[in-house]
């Protein structure tokens, strides 16, 4: 099973994170800001999802691996890597989120329920609540 997801993703040492958000919600400039943090990039823009047995890992179609959009300056060649295993969502909003946001915020992605932390694309502590997360989910 597989799904294409119009998103950016990338991954923090073996955790893949996928950044969903409307066209211009800033999932490339947050892709961004985490590369340059140290993360690598699976795909920009456009992330296939596979299911294998019960866990979900992410690709980039081939025309596009290695390739992220940098706004106002153009396509630019990055590393990439590929067939990393799915743990946290993101979601690009307009708004800052709760201050307690529930615990139980989830993204069904092929059936099965991810964590997800809502980010606002002028949010400059992004990075830090993003790793603040994966330091959770890998210590649960």
């Amino acid at each position: 099973m597989r799904e294409e997801k119009h998103a950016t993703s990338v991954a923090i040492q073996d955790s893949g994170i996928i950044i969903l958000g409307s066209s211009g919600s800033g999932k490339s400039d947050l892709a961004l800001r985490l590369i340059d943090a140290g993360a690598t990039l699976i795909s920009d823009d456009l992330t296939v999802c596979k299911k294998v047995r019960n866990d979900i890992f992410l690709y980039c179609k081939k025309k596009i691996c290695g390739k992220i959009e940098v706004r106002g300056m153009g396509i630019f060649t990055v590393p990439f890597v590929e067939e990393i295993k799915l743990k946290l969502v993101v979601k690009m909003t307009e708004r800052s989120g709760e201050r307690f946001p529930s615990k139980k915020n989830k993204q069904k992605i092929l059936g099965k329920y991810f964590p997800r932390i809502d980010i606002s694309k002028n949010d400059i502590s992004a990075n830090a609540k993003i790793n603040l997360k994966i330091f959770e989910l890998s210590n649960e």
